[in-house]
């Protein structure tokens, strides 16, 4: 499976999930406690597992979990009617800690997981 950060494609996702929560973003009371405004927002959640990255991959992954906000393609039901891809603005909280193997003497990293939640 394919995603796209910032225009950079990640072929190597083993592993998407595409989580729609339900956030309120703004309650206000009145002095008698009644809530005056309640908007409600469904929003993405993303949990993406890559599979063996290359030291360049990592390196571009890590660069992209610098700024606060990255646009995010990703495969869905809800996604766009001719490519099938939903396209929105998230944050990476964590930057991506992977396990370090080596395979036929060439450097990989596993185990990288990415969290990102929708503006």
């Amino acid at each position: 499976m394919t995603i796209w950060i910032n225009d950079t494609e990640f072929s190597k996702v083993t592993e998407l999930s595409a989580l729609r929560e339900t956030r309120r973003t703004d309650i206000r009371y009145n002095t008698q406690g009644d809530m005056l405004i309640d908007l409600v927002n469904r929003k993405y959640r993303l949990t993406v597992r890559f599979g063996l990255l290359t030291e360049r991959e990592l390196k571009q992954l890590r660069e992209l979990t610098q700024e606060i906000f990255v646009t995010v393609r990703f495969p869905a039901p809800e996604g766009d009617f001719d490519t099938g891809l939903v396209t929105g603005e998230f944050h990476i909280a964590d930057e991506p800690a992977p396990t370090v193997t080596e395979v036929n003497g060439v450097t990989l990293y596993g185990g990288v997981e990415l969290t990102m939640r929708q503006k």
